[in-house]
C-alpha cells in the first residue's frame, strides 16, 4: 500500500492530483490485464491443442514490457525506495536462478525470454502492491476488477456457451462437457480464479463495501459450483477455516505446525499414491479415485524426468509438449499411441511443486520453497504483532493458503501470467510490507 508509513513522506510527489488519480487506474489496468488477459474465450475444439505447444501471444510480448516500463517509471518517479522496501533476498535469490537455469536449457535463446518475462511479471506484481493510496482504495479496484470478471464469464455462459462452457465437441477431456469456465481455457483455471473472487469480495466488505463484496462471494460462489472445480471447491471452506486458526495462533512455531502439517500430509497422500503401495492402498480406502484424475501418471513422470536434470531442471515450461517428447520413440509412418498419453497430451505436472523441480532443478525448488513459504510465515507472525490493517492481513493470508495447498493438486507457482500466480506474489509482497511498516492510522479499517 502507498499508504504504509516509510513508503511515502510528507512532501511526496504524488501529492498532486494527476498521480493521485493516475495510482488507482494504473492499479485497475493492472489487474483486468491479469485477470481477463489479451486472450479470452478460448475454442478448445482445435486440433492444434493436442499438438505441441507453441510460442507467446504476441500481444502479451508486446504488452507486458510495456506495463513494465510504465510501472518502473511511475514507481522510480514517485516512490523509489519502494523497490528497496519489497526486496527480498530469496526471491532475488530465485529470480537469479531462474534465469540461470533457462540460460542453460536445450533451448537458451528460447528459455533466456522466457525468463525475463516470468522476473517481469513477478516485479509487476511487485510494483502494482505499492499503487493503492489505502486498503479501501485497493478494495475498490478489486472491487471493478471482480465484477468485470464475472460478468464477461456469466455473459459468456449466456451467449458465447461453445467458448464458455466444456463441451463433447472439445479436442481435449470430452469428460468435462457441462462444466462451466467462462472466458477461461479450463474450468480448473476458471474455479481458481474464483476462489480469489470469493476471497477478495470478503475483503472488500470488510473494508465497508459491504453490498458489493457480498454480490462478488455470491456470484463467485455459484459460479464456482458451476465449474465443478472440486479441488478448490473443497480448498474455500478449508482455506477459510485454516487461516482463522493461523491468524489466532501466537506461536510462530505453532502458526508453521498448522500450516506445513496439512501441507505435507497433502502432498506425501497425493504424489505418494503414484506407485503401488501402503499410501495409494490408503488413499483408495478413502477416495473413489486414487489416481486423482490421471495426476499421478503425471506426477511419475515429472519425478522421473526430475531425475535425470536435478541441478539445472528443463527450464520453465520443463519438458511437456515438445516435438522431442512426443514424438521421440516413433517412427515416421507409426500411428499415435494412446498409453503415452502424458508424453503426447501432458502440459504440466498438476503439483506446483514437482514442477519447480523439475524446471528449477532440486536448488531451484528450495529457493522456492524458502520464498512463498518460509519468508511469508516469518512476514504474518511480525505483521500480525504490529496489529496492521486486520482485513487486509486476513485477505492476503487467505490468499497466501489457498495458493499453497491448490498448488499441490495445480501448476500454479511461477506461472507467468497466470492470475492466481499473480495475486499469491501481491499477497506475499504485500505482507512484506505490513511486517516492515505499519498501515497509517487514517487508513485502518
Amino acid at each position: 500500500m502507498a499508504s504504509i508509513k516509510g513508503e511515502v513522506g510528507a512532501a511526496a510527489p504524488d501529492a498532486s492530483d494527476l498521480v493521485r488519480v493516475f495510482r488507482p487506474f494504473l492499479l485497475l489496468v493492472v489487474l483486468l490485464v491479469y485477470w481477463i488477459s489479451f486472450e479470452p474465450f478460448h475454442d478448445r475444439s482445435g486440433a492444434d491443442l493436442a499438438g505441441p505447444l507453441e510460442g507467446g501471444n504476441i500481444a502479451n510480448q508486446i504488452a507486458f514490457p510495456l506495463l513494465f516500463i510504465v510501472l518502473a517509471g511511475f514507481t522510480l518517479a514517485t516512490k523509489p525506495n519502494h523497490f528497496r522496501n519489497v526486496a527480498a533476498f530469496p526471491f532475488v535469490a530465485f529470480m537469479v536462478w531462474l534465469l540461470i537455469t533457462n540460460m542453460v536449457s536445450g533451448d537458451p535463446a528460447t528459455g533466456l525470454k522466457r525468463g525475463l518475462f516470468e522476473v517481469i511479471s513477478m516485479t509487476i506484481a511487485a510494483m502494482a502492491v505499492g499503487l493503492p493510496q489505502s486498503p479501501r482504495q485497493f478494495a475498490n479496484q478489486l472491487a471493478i476488477a471482480a465484477f468485470a470478471v464475472l460478468v464477461l464469464c456469466y455473459v459468456g455462459v449466456a451467449f458465447l456457451p461453445s467458448l464458455s462452457i466444456h463441451s463433447t465437441g472439445d479436442t481435449l477431456e470430452r469428460e468435462l462437457a457441462g462444466n462451466w469456465r467462462g472466458f477461461f481455457s479450463h474450468k480448473n483455471e476458471a474455479g481458481a480464479m474464483m476462489v480469489v473472487l470469493i476471497f477478495s469480495g470478503l475483503f472488500i466488505t470488510e473494508a465497508g463495501k459491504t453490498w458489493a463484496g457480498w454480490l462478488i462471494v455470491g456470484a463467485a460462489s455459484v459460479f464456482l459450483l458451476f465449474s465443478v472445480s472440486k479441488t478448490s471447491i473443497a480448498l474455500v471452506p478449508f482455506t477459510l477455516f485454516l487461516a482463522a486458526l493461523v491468524y489466532r495462533a501466537r506461536s510462530g512455531w505453532f502458526r508453521a505446525v498448522l500450516v506445513l502439517l496439512p501441507l505435507v500430509f497433502l502432498n506425501v497422500a497425493t504424489v505418494g499414491s503414484s506407485w503401488p503401495g501402503p499410501i495409494r492402498s490408503l488413499v483408495a480406502l478413502v477416495l473413489p479415485d486414487a489416481t486423482f484424475t490421471g495426476r499421478t501418471d503425471l506426477w511419475r513422470f515429472s519425478l522421473e524426468q526430475t531425475a535425470e536434470h536435478p541441478i539445472f531442471g528443463y527450464g520453465l515450461t520443463g519438458p511437456w509438449r515438445t516435438n522431442e517428447l512426443m514424438y521421440r520413440d516413433k517412427l515416421p509412418a507409426e500411428p499415435e499411441d494412446i498409453s503415452g498419453w502424458v508424453e503426447e497430451l501432458g502440459t504440466d505436472s498438476h503439483n506446483s511443486y514437482l514442477e519447480a523441480a523439475l524446471q528449477f532443478g532440486i536448488p531451484g525448488l528450495a529457493l522456492l520453497l524458502i520464498a512463498v513459504i518460509y519468508v511469508p510465515l516469518r512476514d504474518f507472525g511480525v505483521a500480525s504483532r504490529l496489529s496492521n490493517n486486520p482485513a487486509l492481513v486476513r485477505y492476503f493470508l487467505r490468499l497466501w493458503i489457498y495458493v499453497l495447498f491448490t498448488a499441490s493438486l495445480e501448476t500454479v507457482l511461477v506461472s507467468r501470467n497466470n492470475p492466481v500466480w499473480f495475486m499469491a506474489l501481491m499477497a506475499i509482497v504485500g505482507m512484506h510490507l505490513l511486517a516492515r511498516f505499519p498501515v497509517a492510522k487514517e487508513d485502518r479499517r
